[in-house]
């Protein structure tokens, strides 16, 4: 028995939802912390169909924007260090005047860009290539420059929120600016390596290409089909070593076949082609470490303080003053999803059909047919984790029972929360 319910049983509800014929996963890897202690993981599924590959523990997934969360340790590291200052212009790291023409005398911080109000948005595009800067996003002059696309129009910076991807490539090149380091090498000495994560930013980088997941959907065209093929969307290597970096924009189109030139990359000029937002590859063991990393006060990586900061309130939802994402963004630290337990017409944020849930912290996320969620309790110490390869059918067609996660999604957290 594990906490009250058998593995089993807990067994059988996950196959349940992977099995389900109207909403088949590829692949599912769920872990539980109990108390600080890891008491369950487990992986189930494929993690690659041509050829027939299961998926197992050290599987490695195109993480979606839970790489947001672990590249902020990333800038909070600068900050803890006296390195980069939270409220100051991030154009004085930049090296040009990042502001919005809307409100061109209000300077745009880290502080804003990690808790999304930054007033940036994703625009058609928020990965570009190289030779490509920066610059050609926000400058007048530049190739991708869109003022309607790429800046909030209606409030200044600091007072909405509006969750954007576009702000953690801007992040990810101040790193550069910051250390004079490229950024995945940064994240990989600084904060991957030391935690004990293999994975990384950099897709050519990994080791044992062979366990690589590919994400997949049962969509053919605008279609889907629950009894039809896997259809792979990303990360399809065939188990050879990924040779180059390819541009992604998941939520809003781009050619996924366009490469980056590593070799002449300016280091400082555009980090947006690593997706700081959602390109971490990483396993569910190796997300496991990063849940620790909170629940053990920062493991020495980070001080407590640091991982505090992180998890502050820096801004709630009034009714008013940001956009919840269909309900389920209520809450919001540096970079951290904080999870209320609301529920309620919108949908809330409730990550299970239950009273008294404490409050958690983490983030989520969704691309290319995959689903995750990383969501932690510091003050009983407890962990849910839980990456979907790939979606059978449009898990947003149909509404949670409880909430605004998915059907599989709430799934998944019932059977995972019934050991706590």
């Amino acid at each position: 028995m594990l906490w009250g319910v058998s593995q089993a049983e807990l067994e059988r509800q996950l196959r349940a939802a992977v099995d389900n014929p109207n909403l088949p996963l590829s692949s599912l890897a769920v872990a539980v912390i109990k108390g600080g202690e890891l008491a369950y993981i487990n992986a189930f599924g494929h993690r690659r169909f041509d050829p027939d590959l299961p998926a197992n523990l050290d599987s490695r997934y195109r993480v979606a924007s839970i790489s947001k969360l672990v590249m902020s340790l990333g800038v909070m590291k600068l900050w803890e260090g006296g390195q980069l200052e939270l409220d100051r212009d991030v154009g004085d790291y930049l090296g040009f005047p990042l502001r919005n023409p809307a409100f061109p005398e209000a300077p745009i911080t880290a502080r804003m860009l990690l808790n999304h109000t930054g007033s940036l948005r994703d625009g058609n595009l928020y990965s570009i290539p190289t030779p490509y800067t920066l610059r050609d996003f926000f400058l007048p002059e530049g190739r991708f420059y869109n003022s309607a696309e790429h800046f909030e129009a209606a409030h200044p910076p600091g007072a909405f929120f509006c969750y954007t991807n576009l702000s953690f490539g801007v992040l990810g090149t101040v790193i550069e600016r910051v250390t004079g380091r490229r950024f995945d090498l940064y994240m990989e000495d600084e904060i991957l390596r030391p935690l004990g994560i293999g994975g990384g930013y950099n897709i050519t980088r990994l080791p044992e290409a062979d366990n690589l997941a590919t994400l997949y959907r049962k969509l053919e065209g605008d279609t889907w089909n629950p009894a039809g093929a896997w259809q792979p969307q990303v990360d399809d290597w065939g188990g050879q070593p990924p040779t180059h970096i390819r541009l992604q924009n998941p939520d809003v189109g781009g050619d996924p076949r366009v490469s980056v030139d590593l070799e002449g990359y300016v280091i400082g000029s555009n980090a947006t082609f690593f997706s700081p937002q959602g390109g971490l590859r990483a396993s569910v063991k190796e997300l496991v470490k990063v849940a620790q990393l909170f629940l053990n006060r920062g493991a020495g990586l980070l001080r407590p303080e640091t991982l505090e900061a992180m998890l502050a309130e820096e801004w709630t939802y009034d009714g008013g003053n940001g956009d919840t994402h269909s309900g389920l963004m209520r809450s919001w630290g540096l970079s951290v999803q904080r999870f209320l337990g609301v529920k309620d017409a919108e949908g809330g944020d409730l990550l299970a059909d239950r009273g008294g849930l404490p409050l958690y912290y983490g983030h989520l996320g969704d691309a290319y047919g995959l689903l995750s969620c990383l969501a932690f309790d510091p003050k009983h110490r407890n962990a849910l984790i839980y990456i979907v390869g790939g979606v059978g059918n449009d898990p947003f067609a149909v509404r949670g029972g409880y909430s605004r996660f998915t059907p599989p999604e709430e799934a998944v957290l019932t059977a995972l929360y019934g050991l706590l």
